[in-house]
């Protein structure tokens, strides 16, 4: 139990420089609570700051709101973290829920940014067009340590394993919600899952709703176009949707960054009988990429291209018993070019994978789900590959159990074997409890073992592009492991429009693969089992909503890391390596942001005006791979839309403006640009208009 006292006294150490803050500002009064976060005294924060208020009043009235106005407070039921339907108190991990309404209030145009409403997620940007995102740290700019899924199809793919956040051809405005689950997931999700899942759930083609047309143009050469057809039938559901995104990047004075994207995707579901479901989906992008470093000769103003495409097909039988049987065969591939370098890159990957599933209802107390998979994964590219690396055929079996013991506790239990075809096979388990204590408030106690096996390029890379160095991967990199523990809190006060999700965690991630220099002669990157980090902290979310129309949802994270030598370097007594080494170890607790978080704010008004505020803030962090570490960040986004006819209805809308970086918070992204910061998004502005038809 040392990890949780450990949180324990992290807490209690921020409750009394809480406490200090607060005499610092005279906030001596009740309902003073928001401004925890508060770093300064800049002018900057005062509109998150009274965004808090309307919280506090809420919560000392509560007492007189009639209990006939309250607002009723569902749980949501996800199906992510288990591939079990539970509501959310019944998870066995933490999970975050981002639903169409809040994707709507941001106001964000990326995908990428969504994940700023997660606490303790990390979002950040290399240049205007290339996103990562990851969870609790040790992260690069391929950011491989969480799964990410579009309805259960995995986007990462060799030779990185990495996402690229702005290929994927996926709509906003045709997202139902996205489940996060944080905290690792490989007992359900397998390798890629040790930070945790992001499951992006499209709405279903079968559930009515009109046409609509969307047009976006504004600062910065924001031209976006997108649309959305359907057609229902007794035995068929469709939808199409297409969209051409495009923007000039952050700053032309540095760096050659606009992109121009175009996405097709369609999504059908045939249903012939009661029993039988067949959900189709097709889907392309293609992308032209502004590349390029002023001043850099190996990196000139240039365009790169790239290409993506998908195909799924999953067939649901429901079997008596509340049983379920589900096939699914996926397959993906993606295409990139950069020909206008000193030394070329391009790289071709695939990825096949047939899975089966099957539910059981063994009780009505006990639910099991378990299933085999197999899945093939190529990457051809002559720069990195000299000797073309292997097909790589990797397999699994996975179970999960949810046992009910009476009406208060809830046990999963659940595990993931894999072989990763290349030398390595490895058993993630999980194991949680979650108590009811009362109606409403849940206590949850987890632990699991989640590994992830090295990426292609890892392993087989040589002669490649890593970091401006030649790459001669050694082989034999051990998978990575993850040893996770957490206690977990939710409640819901349904008279006060009141939902706490909170927990502490002590996460511990072995054998961490990075890259190792070699010298023979020349300097070649290789990649080896380097170090070791812990996570701990504590993280909340809070989401207040007074009427039906209107919500706030406050976001926070606190968390620590702290570094030991899992394997030292080949050539630690080479002097230059030796000094990188330990600037790498104690660099380690800026891997994280010490403070973070984000507040939403959503307001209806009668007139039929929409308000929306967004704040985000995190601390200092440093990328593993990045030059340098990336400075505070404290910004604003607004959004004000007006709504004509009835808006989700055919011959309604609505226009918006939105203005990202509201107050031009100038701090620092990612960086690999020697003796400059890559600078963030400046202040952008556009005029957002939807036609439903």
């Amino acid at each position: 139990m040392r990890w949780f006292w450990s949180s324990i006294q992290i807490l209690s150490r921020d409750l009394d420089n809480y406490s200090t803050i607060r005499k610092k500002f005279n906030l001596t009064g009740k309902g003073q609570g928001g401004l925890i976060f508060l770093h300064s005294s800049s002018h900057k924060l005062l509109l998150a700051t009274l965004a808090m208020l309307p919280f506090f009043s809420a919560v000392q009235a509560a007492e007189d709101l009639d209990s006939e106005q309250a607002f009723f407070l569902e749980m949501p039921v996800v199906l992510t973290a288990s591939r079990l339907k539970q509501p959310l108190d019944e998870s066995p991990s933490a999970m975050t829920v981002i639903d169409a309404e809040m994707i709507r209030a941001s106001g964000f145009r990326k995908l990428s940014e969504l994940f700023r409403l997660v606490p303790g997620m990390y979002v950040g940007s290399q240049n205007g067009h290339s996103s990562f995102v990851s969870y609790h740290g040790t992260t690069d700019n391929y950011a491989r340590r969480m799964q990410v899924l579009v309805d259960g199809r995995s986007v990462y793919l060799p030779p990185f394993s990495s996402v690229t956040w702005d290929n994927i051809p996926v709509l906003l405005e045709n997202i139902e919600r996205i489940e996060v689950v944080r905290g690792p997931s490989a007992a359900s999700h397998g390798a890629n899952s040790t930070q945790g899942v992001i499951n992006i759930i499209t709405r279903e083609p079968g559930i009515l709703a009109p046409d609509q047309l969307t047009v976006a143009q504004g600062g910065n050469g924001v031209s976006d176009l997108s649309a959305m057809f359907g057609l229902n039938s007794s035995v068929m559901d469709q939808r199409l949707s297409i969209a051409y995104r495009a923007d000039q990047g952050y700053d032309w004075s540095l760096l050659n960054d606009d992109n121009r994207t175009r996405m097709l995707s369609w999504r059908g579901n045939y249903h012939p009988n009661a029993i039988d479901n067949f959900d189709i989906q097709l889907g392309y992008s293609e992308a032209t990429r502004g590349e390029g470093v002023v001043g850099r000769a190996s990196s000139p103003f240039r365009d790169t291209q790239s290409a993506y495409d998908y195909q799924q097909l999953t067939w649901t039988r429901s079997l008596d018993m509340a049983a379920e049987l589900r096939v699914n065969y996926q397959h993906s591939y993606v295409r990139y070019d950069d020909l206008q370098t000193h030394i070329p890159e391009s790289f071709r990957a695939h990825r096949h994978d047939l899975e089966v599933q099957h539910i059981s209802q063994w009780h009505p107390d006990n639910r099991l789900v378990w299933g085999v998979g197999i899945r093939s994964e190529k990457a051809i590219s002559a720069q990195m590959f000299v000797v073309p690396a292997p097909t790589l055929a990797q397999k699994r079996v996975f179970a999960h159990d949810e046992l009910r013991i009476g009406d208060a506790a809830v046990v999963n239990a659940g595990a993931m074997w894999e072989d990763d075809a290349m030398g390595h096979s490895n058993v993630s388990p999980r194991l949680s409890l979650n108590y009811h204590l009362v109606p409403n408030q849940t206590l949850r106690f987890g632990t699991s073992l989640a590994y992830r096996s090295a990426a292609t390029v890892e392993e087989f890379g040589n002669t490649g592009l890593i970091a401006d160095h030649p790459v001669w991967a050694q082989g034999g990199v051990l998978p990575e492991k993850m040893l996770s523990r957490e206690i977990g809190y939710m409640g819901q006060f349904p008279d006060i429009g009141l939902t706490v999700d909170t927990r502490v965690y002590a996460d511990h991630l072995s054998k961490v693969i990075f890259v190792d220099p070699v010298i023979f002669g020349a300097v070649y990157n290789s990649f080896k089992n380097m170090y070791q980090v812990d996570f701990r902290g504590w993280e909340s979310t809070l989401k207040y909503r007074w009427n039906e129309y209107d919500l706030l949802t406050f976001n926070y994270a606190r968390q620590h890391a702290s570094c030991a030598s899992d394997g030292l370097p080949t050539n630690l007594w080479h002097p230059a390596i030796q000094a990188g080494y330990s600037e790498l170890l104690s660099g380690c607790p800026k891997m994280v942001p010490v403070n973070s978080g984000s507040l939403l704010l959503d307001h209806r008004l009668a007139t039929g005006l929409q308000l929306s505020a967004g704040y985000y803030f995190q601390d200092e962090v440093q990328v593993l791979d990045a030059q340098y570490a990336q400075s505070p960040m404290h910004r604003v986004d607004i959004k004000i839309t007006r709504a004509f006819g009835k808006r989700d209805e055919v011959g309604g809308g609505e226009v918006s403006l939105v203005v990202q970086n509201l107050f031009r918070d100038s701090h620092t992204e990612y960086s690999s640009i020697p003796q400059q910061g890559t600078p963030n998004l400046d202040r952008r502005a556009y005029l957002l208009a939807t036609f439903r038809y």
